[in-house]
């Protein structure tokens, strides 16, 4: 618009030559080029200050070099960080350290504070507003509402991450704000309602108290009000300098004399409220302005100190080598971590031994362990000639979990009777529960964790002291600390357990009224001239015990194994035929019955239906998961046709791998076995699972149960049993995820269990894993997992040797009579180097590169395997191993 309107006027001038014309033209574009080019640069030098933007570490994250990202992990340890200052008139302060800047508020939400012994954390902080007047008047007021005091233009910034700031133009709206507001200067008189905001801070805090140091200590003490003044709070932070980010509004820190000390040498450009008598050494002087600085961080730089897994530590590198690891691996450890050794069931006799981790091999997944003397011992060993240090396999340790914090981690110091140390009296940092007499001491209970430290946590304590607590300490010392979120954790558990407690002894109250009731009913109800209902075992009384003797004259005694085939189709037929032809109120007699049952073909029993099918009716559900869950004594007519289209469906299309028991007493209950497939960390193993039509079935989906030994090999299955999957509404899922009741069947489920749940990479299971998928640091954690995942399963082989569920005993033995020499000769080329699922295929190699298996999986399957070989001959099914 501007190069038109300036074509239009040099055309208007009528007096002027064509030179002249074309001068003047040219020095408007030239004008105009300048002024485009100018923005250009500009425009440049922002984006590229942009793309200059430092990804930023924090104390505790994990990392890996950027060139090798399959390799040993790192922890930041320390960061240096430096930034740019740019204040509201554009000037910009260079290359200040961080630990001179302070926040612009001194407290805000989200914000841990101390009180007392009570630790809180900040839901809302109210602003204490100060106004400067244009008569010089200056007043302070308290804001609850920001309806109070509205911003009036010009606005200097349009995002600015506060609503009140020092240099900001107001206007009173509410006159009642005068009444409450403290004169500094002047008193109030009408008609002064605009002025200059000078100063803000926090003037009152709303805090939500989450726990006390008494109260962990068994001591009950109740909370205090939940608004408070901020002088009588303690805010919990550590490494604040290191959290500074683009766009984060600061204050600088200058000394007692007003001066500020940069740490460059470089020059700045300053605005004109800075006067430098000196280079690096500047006075602050805003007399005129009567309102405090405030600055934007423009631009950070920072480096970092990492220590690696390998115990070495490499000190100021830049961001841009190293990447984040945003998971971390069941079986990564760090120097200077305290573990604990795994031990096996046969080896719970043994004091179980503590150590603290020298270092690691991340590749091989073996790790330098410092064994001292467990809790309970007399002596210890630490430091003295038992010590010692043993090379172990990752997968035989724990992380120890009463001492396993995380950088920045609040806890809390439980201690009774402590005798100090010199060292502690020096310092005076760790009090005893006596020495407690008024309300700040407690702050010397309450801390934040800065890191593992020469064999020891270090605490930074809310009164500023530093101190390191050491493994040693806490065990002759029985001195404690408890971390927040564990206490948080913990006291959640305890009372959804005791909910769950209280709710089951109503449940089992309830069920055995509903069983005892159930029994009269069957006993007294007169079905005669009315509708009795349709259970899975409920006819007419004397037509279901005709039906019995039938069958038992047919197929065998009851009690004895039936030919699921006609136990179905006999069922089956039979109900089908009740619902067309009966109506509402009429049920068969003997005789409809007994033509019933004539109409159905005897089966012809061959040698082969001894041998272990895929699908067969049993008896006995005494050990059944859900043996005791009711509901089933009053299922309806269309339930019970659903469940036998769904044995009718499990008969006819179960795939390899999987075998099913019905049962003839409940047909609520099943049970399920899948055998583990090849190419995966489960191969050959067997797998069960109990499950449980509920009453609204198929309305809702089944409930499952895994007999998981106690072991956790997979995300999805749980120690407790528990079995995590969309579709059975134990996790969050769309589509055909979810249980659809006009087309999910328990076939699907159990072939999800079977080709979804024990796959080949279970880790990516794990919810929010799947984007780690080809990706380097997920590839690696997936084959530790799977070497993991193989050790569990031989150990789970071992359980179910021993234990075979009900009904499966045979299966269980003819199985492994089958598998057993291939599951050895697998073991022997894992440990020969094979990647787990693999053996004997030395041409494949893992998406992260790797083509043998660890050294700590090998150590490991070295020492499970004689176990394993003696369980199958102990079970009769090889012998000589």
């Amino acid at each position: 618009m501007d190069l038109f309107a300036i074509d239009s006027d040099s055309e208007s001038y009528s007096g002027t030559s064509d030179s002249e014309d074309q001068e003047e033209c040219e020095f408007t574009y030239s004008d105009h080029a300048q002024s485009i080019l100018s923005s250009l640069d500009e425009s440049i030098g922002k984006i590229d200050n942009f793309l200059t933007f430092e990804r930023g570490f924090l104390h505790g994250d994990i990392v890996c070099p950027v060139s090798d990202p399959s390799g040993q992990l790192g922890r930041v340890v320390g960061v240096a960080m430096f930034v740019d200052l740019e204040t509201s008139s554009g000037d910009i302060i260079k290359d200040v350290n961080s630990k001179k800047l302070s926040r612009v508020r001194s407290f805000i939400s989200g914000d841990c504070v101390v009180m007392g012994p009570w630790i809180g954390r900040v839901i809302r902080a109210f602003d204490l507003v100060t106004v400067l007047f244009s008569d010089g008047a200056k007043c302070e007021m308290l804001l609850r509402d920001s309806e109070a005091l509205k911003p009036i233009p010009p606005i200097l910034f349009e995002d600015a991450p506060y609503f009140y700031y020092p240099g900001q133009r107001v206007r009173i709206v509410e006159p009642s704000v005068y009444q409450s507001a403290t004169w500094l200067c002047g008193s109030w008189r009408p008609g002064r309602d605009d002025g200059v905001v000078s100063h803000v801070d926090v003037g009152m805090v709303h805090v939500n108290w989450i726990t006390s140091v008494t109260n962990v200590w068994g001591d009950k003490s109740s909370s205090p009000p939940n608004i408070q003044d901020p002088k009588k709070l303690t805010l919990l932070s550590c490494f604040p300098y290191a959290n500074w980010q683009l766009g984060d509004w600061c204050a600088l820190t200058v000394d007692d004399h007003g001066c500020l000390w940069m740490d460059s040498g470089k020059s700045c450009i300053v605005s004109e409220a800075w006067k430098c008598d000196s280079p690096g050494h500047m006075h602050l002087e805003n007399c005129s302005s009567g309102y405090s600085q405030t600055y934007v961080v423009s631009k950070t730089k920072s480096t970092v100190d990492i220590l690696w897994q390998n115990g070495s530590i490499s000190l100021g590198l830049e961001p841009q080598t190293l990447v984040p690891v945003s998971t971390l691996g069941d079986y990564d450890f760090w120097p200077g971590q305290f573990v604990l050794e795994k031990l096996a069931v046969e080896d719970s006799a043994r004091r179980q031994r503590t150590g603290i981790v020298r270092d690691v091999d991340a590749l091989e997944r073996t790790v330098n362990v410092l064994w001292i003397s467990p809790a309970g011992s007399d002596t210890v060993s630490y430091g003295r000639s038992g010590s010692t240090v043993e090379t172990v396999s990752a997968y035989e340790l724990a992380e120890h979990p009463d001492f396993s914090f995380c950088t920045g981690e609040v806890v809390i110091m439980s201690a009774v009777n402590i005798e100090k140390s010199e060292a502690d009296l020096t310092n005076g940092s760790l009090a005893s529960r006596e020495s407690l007499v008024t309300h700040s001491d407690f702050l010397s209970c309450i801390g934040n964790v800065l890191g593992y430290k020469d064999d020891g946590i270090e605490v930074q304590w809310a009164n500023g002291v530093i101190s390191k607590i050491s493994l040693i300490q806490c065990q002759v010392q029985h001195f404690e600390i408890i971390g927040l979120d564990k206490l948080l954790d913990s006291s959640l558990e305890s009372m959804h357990e005791e909910n769950t407690a209280g709710d089951s002894v109503d449940v089992d109250e309830q069920e055995e009224m509903h069983h005892e009731n159930a029994n009269i009913a069957l006993e007294s109800t007169d079905c005669t001239g009315s509708l009795c209902k349709v259970t899975a075992f409920l006819f007419p009384k004397t037509a279901f015990d005709f039906l019995t003797n039938v069958a038992s004259s047919l197929f065998g005694t009851h009690g004895s194994p039936s030919p699921s085939s006609v136990v179905i189709d006999t069922q089956y037929q039979i109900i089908k035929t009740v619902e067309m032809q009966t109506s509402a109120d009429e049920l068969p007699e003997e005789k409809q019955v007994v033509e019933l049952v004539a109409k159905i073909e005897k089966p012809n029993l061959t040698s082969e239906d001894n041998i272990s099918k895929r699908f067969d009716v049993v008896t006995d559900c005494s050990d059944h998961h859900f043996v005791k869950e009711s509901g089933h004594e009053s299922v309806t007519r269309s339930w019970v046709k659903k469940v036998q289209q769904e044995w009718m469906i499990l008969q006819n299309d179960l795939p390899d791998g999987i075998h099913v028991r019905v049962f003839e007493e409940r047909m609520d209950l099943l049970r399920a076995c899948i055998v583990g497939a090849a190419g995966t960390p489960y191969h050959d193993n067997l797998f069960f699972f109990d499950i449980f039509f509920p009453p609204d079935y198929p309305h809702e989906p089944p409930s499952a149960h895994y007999h998981s030994g106690g072991l956790r090999l997979n995300p999805n299955l749980y120690e407790s049993g528990k079995v995590c999957l969309s579709l059975l509404k134990t996790w969050t899922g769309t589509g055909n995820e979810v249980w659809n009741p006009e087309n999910s069947t328990v076939l699907q489920l159990l072939l999800s269990l079977q080709a979804l749940v024990l796959n080949e990479k279970p880790y990516f299971n794990e919810a929010g894993y799947d984007k780690f998928l080809g990706k380097a640091d997920g590839e690696k954690n997936s084959i530790t997992y799977n070497e993991n995942a193989f050790l569990l399963s031989c150990k789970s082989m071992m359980y179910v040797l021993h234990k075979p569920p009900k009904h499966f005993e045979k299966l269980v033995k003819e199985h492994f009579a089958c598998r057993a020499r291939r599951i050895l000769d697998a073991c022997e080329a894992y440990l020969g180097g094979d990647l787990v699922g693999h053996a004997h295929d030395k041409a494949y190699i893992s998406e992260d590169g790797s083509k043998n298996c660890s050294t700590g999986f090998k150590i490991m399957l070295g020492k499970l395997l004689p176990k394993l070989a003696a369980a199958f001959s102990e079970a009769g099914i090889i012998s000589g191993q």
